[in-house]
C-alpha cells in the first residue's frame, strides 16, 4: 500500500518532509522491529524516548518517520545528513493509529467494549462463552490474552494491546471470519489512546473503585478517562450497558444521555434487568429478577454476588433487547475464568485463588467467602511495586474486616524494596490488627505457612496473582504459579503424612 493512498485517508492533519510515495508494509513504535518499507513512530514515554533510537535505524533502505510536530530530530545534523522522509503531526499518536488500522484493516460485525475497575476479565470469558453456545465466530481480548475459537492465539502481556499489536490482532481474526469481539478497556488504554479511531456496537461498565491512581494521579481523573469510552468510542446505534447499583453510575448515564446511547441496565436501581432479592443458600443464589414487567425466580450456582452481576451483564452483552428470561438457563453451562474465585482444592478446607489487587475487590471476594465459611478465613495479600503506594494499607484493612489471619506475601515487587511495600501495608494499623497479621514476604513460605494452619472447614485465599504464573521482581519475569504451588505443597505433605 502506497505512503500517499494511506495517508489521504486519515483524518488527523499532517505534514510531510521529504515526500516520497514507497510502499508500506508495516508501522510500529519498536525500533528493533524496524525493516525496509516499515513506518517509525517516536514516542515519548515515561521511561524511554523513541527519537533516541532513530540514528540506530537511519542505515535502513525505504524507511519513514512518524514524528511529533516539536521533534527536536528535525532541527538535528542527522536529519539534514539524510533523505528520509518524515510525517509530522501535533497528534502523531492519533495519526499512527490510522495508518496501522489502515494497513491492518478488519470489519468485523460486532465489537464489545468492557470497562470498570473490577469484573471486565469475568464478563469478557462468560459473554464469548455465550457466543461460543450460540455458535457465533467469537473472540476475546484482555487479561487472559487473545482467546479465538477456544485457544489462546496471542498475549501482549497488557490489558488493552497497544495500537500496532490490537489492529494485527483484529485483522487476523477478521480474516478467519470473526463475527464477534468482546475486549477489556483498561484506563490506562483508553488514556493511552490504544483504542482509537475503534467505535463500539456496544460499551459496558461495572464498576469504579480506586485503582491505577500511580498513573492517573486523583479518582477524578480516573473516572474521567472511563467515561472517555463513552465519549469518544460510540458512535450511532451504540449501546450502553451499565451496573444501576454502583455509586458512580450516575456518571455513565448523564453520558450516555448526551450522547443518544441507548441504555440497558441492571442491578437493584436499574429499570432493565432489576434485581429484586438475593437469597443465599449453601452455594447458590436465589435471585429474583423482574425483566419486561414480569418477576422471575433464578438460581445462580456461585460463591458471590459481584459473579452474578458480571453473568447479568454478559446475557444482556449477548442478548439487549432480546434478553428473555430462557437466556438464563445458559449460566448453567458457564465457569468462571481462571483465577477468579477460582476453587483450586476442596478436602476438609476449601481454597480459593483470585486475581484480586484492589481495596473493593479484596473486600468483595472476602465478603462472598465469608458467607459461607464454618471455620476460620485465611488469605494471603500483597501489593505490586511501583504502583499506588496509597491503596497499600486500604488493601490490608479490607482482608482484616473478614479475615481471622491475614498473610503477607511479595505479589511483583519489580524494583522497589518488598519490605518497604509490606511496611506501608501495615501502616496506621493498630496493635489489635497486627496481632492478626503474619509478614512473611516469600511467596512460597507464605502459602506454605498458610497450609500448615488450615484446620478443617477453614477457607484460604490466596489474592493477588490469579491466573498469572510468575512474579516481576526487578526486572525480571520469574516462573510461579500459586496454583501449582498448592498442589505440590499438598502433595508433599500427603506423602510425609503416609
Amino acid at each position: 500500500m502506497k505512503l500517499f493512498n494511506i495517508l489521504k485517508n486519515c483524518s488527523t492533519d499532517y505534514s510531510l518532509l521529504n515526500p516520497k510515495n514507497i510502499s508500506i508494509k508495516e508501522i510500529t513504535t519498536k525500533s528493533f522491529n524496524v525493516k525496509q518499507n516499515f513506518i517509525f513512530v517516536a514516542i515519548k514515554g515515561s521511561k524511554f524516548n523513541g527519537e533516541h533510537f532513530i540514528k540506530k535505524i537511519l542505515h535502513i533502505r525505504n524507511i519513514v518517520l512518524l514524528l511529533d510536530k516539536n521533534s527536536t530530530f528535525i532541527n538535528s545534523s542527522l536529519y539534514k545528513k539524510n533523505s528520509k522522509s518524515i510525517i509530522i503531526s501535533k497528534d502523531h499518536i492519533a495519526l499512527a493509529n490510522e495508518i496501522t488500522e489502515k494497513i491492518f484493516p478488519s470489519n468485523i460485525n460486532e465489537k464489545v467494549a468492557v470497562t470498570g475497575t473490577n469484573g471486565k476479565t469475568s464478563i469478557c470469558e462468560y459473554t464469548r462463552k455465550i457466543w461460543e453456545i450460540e455458535k457465533r465466530k467469537c473472540a476475546s481480548i484482555g487479561t487472559l490474552g487473545t482467546i479465538f475459537k477456544k485457544k489462546i492465539i496471542s498475549d501482549s502481556g497488557l490489558t488493552t494491546p497497544i495500537s500496532e499489536d490490537l489492529n494485527k490482532i483484529l485483522n487476523k481474526i477478521y480474516k478467519k471470519k470473526c463475527t464477534n469481539l468482546i475486549l477489556e478497556a483498561s484506563s490506562i488504554g483508553i488514556d493511552k489512546r490504544r483504542l482509537f479511531p475503534l467505535k463500539f456496537e456496544k460499551i459496558a461498565f461495572t464498576n469504579l473503585s480506586r485503582d491505577h491512581l500511580d498513573y492517573h494521579k486523583s479518582m477524578k481523573i480516573y473516572k474521567s478517562t472511563k467515561l472517555k469510552l463513552f465519549k469518544e468510542y460510540s458512535k450511532k446505534g451504540s449501546i450502553a450497558i451499565l451496573n444501576s447499583d454502583d455509586k458512580e453510575s450516575c456518571l455513565f448515564y448523564k453520558v450516555c444521555s448526551k450522547n443518544n446511547i441507548k441504555v440497558f441496565d441492571y442491578g437493584r436501581k436499574a429499570r432493565y434487568v432489576k434485581i429484586e432479592s438475593i437469597t443465599k443458600t449453601n452455594e447458590t443464589f436465589i435471585v429474583q429478577i423482574k425483566l419486561k414487567k414480569k418477576s422471575h425466580q433464578v438460581n445462580f450456582k456461585c460463591n458471590s454476588i459481584f459473579e452474578i452481576y458480571n453473568l447479568i451483564c454478559s446475557l444482556i452483552i449477548v442478548y439487549d433487547k432480546n434478553l428473555s428470561i430462557k437466556h438464563f438457563d445458559l449460566l448453567k453451562k458457564l465457569k468462571n475464568p481462571k483465577g477468579r474465585i477460582e476453587k483450586i482444592y476442596d478436602k476438609g478446607f476449601k481454597i480459593f485463588v483470585d486475581y484480586a489487587h484492589t481495596p473493593n475487590a479484596i473486600n468483595n471476594v472476602l465478603n462472598a467467602l465469608n458467607m459461607s465459611k464454618r471455620n476460620k478465613l485465611i488469605s494471603i495479600i500483597g501489593c505490586g511495586g511501583e504502583r499506588d503506594i496509597g491503596k497499600r494499607d486500604l488493601m490490608t484493612k479490607e482482608a482484616l474486616k473478614f479475615s481471622d489471619l491475614v498473610i503477607l506475601a511479595d505479589d511483583n515487587p519489580r524494583n522497589e524494596d518488598p519490605n518497604k511495600i509490606r511496611y506501608d501495608m501495615q501502616r496506621d494499623l493498630s496493635k489489635e490488627q497486627k496481632k492478626r497479621i503474619r509478614d512473611i514476604g516469600d511467596r512460597k513460605k507464605a502459602i506454605q505457612f498458610a497450609l500448615n494452619n488450615l484446620k478443617k472447614n477453614d477457607i484460604l485465599l490466596i489474592a493477588g496473582k490469579g491466573h498469572e504464573k510468575y512474579q516481576i521482581i526487578k526486572n525480571k519475569k520469574i516462573y510461579f504459579s500459586d496454583h501449582e504451588t498448592v498442589n505440590n505443597l499438598l502433595t508433599k505433605k500427603k506423602n510425609v503424612d503416609q
